[in-house]
């Protein structure tokens, strides 16, 4: 790799981390290709990325933003995954933990601080934004379908007296 390509990496992986919600540093080694195959799948399913690179390029890339905390954990095989969606990510990152014994998560960032493997795991048991978006969208549903029962609720009591 030509030093001009080397910039051109890291150009584009400043502007993958410093344009997303969340990252992860994970530690990949002894996962075999159809595990990160895998793994590949389900975060482009969701809508995250993932980039191996070496870590003194990361570094470089990272140097001069926020996610210099990350610096200290970018040691050995180490993955980046990223992503605007952090509950997707982590769920992602945690069931893939659970199957795969060699991925350890490192760390994370998340809303400007460095975010730990035990946050990460708490992260991964809330609900995705799409299941909160129902579930908001089904309460404000609910106390409409409510309120218009409690209005014609008089309306359907004279009816019955009427009719008795």
């Amino acid at each position: 790799m030509n030093r001009e390509q080397k910039s051109q990496l890291v150009t584009s992986l400043q502007n993958n981390l410093v344009n997303s919600a969340f990252v992860a540093v994970i530690h990949y080694r002894g996962m075999s290709d159809k595990q990160l195959y895998d793994l590949r799948v389900a975060l482009k399913s969701k809508g995250c990325g993932m980039k191996i690179a070496k870590n003194t390029l990361v570094k470089v890339a990272v140097e001069k933003t926020e996610l210099k905390a990350l610096s200290e954990h970018l040691s050995g095989p180490t993955a980046l995954l990223y992503s605007q969606d952090p509950v997707a990510l982590s769920k992602i990152i945690a069931d893939m933990a659970k199957q795969i014994e060699v991925l350890k998560i490192k760390a994370g960032f998340f809303n400007k601080s460095l975010v730990t493997e035990s946050a990460i795991k708490e992260m991964a048991k809330l609900g995705s934004f799409e299941e909160v978006r129902a579930s908001f969208l089904g309460i404000l549903n609910a106390a409409q379908s409510n309120f218009v029962r409690l209005l014609t609720a008089p309306e359907k009591g004279l009816a019955t007296l009427k009719t008795n």
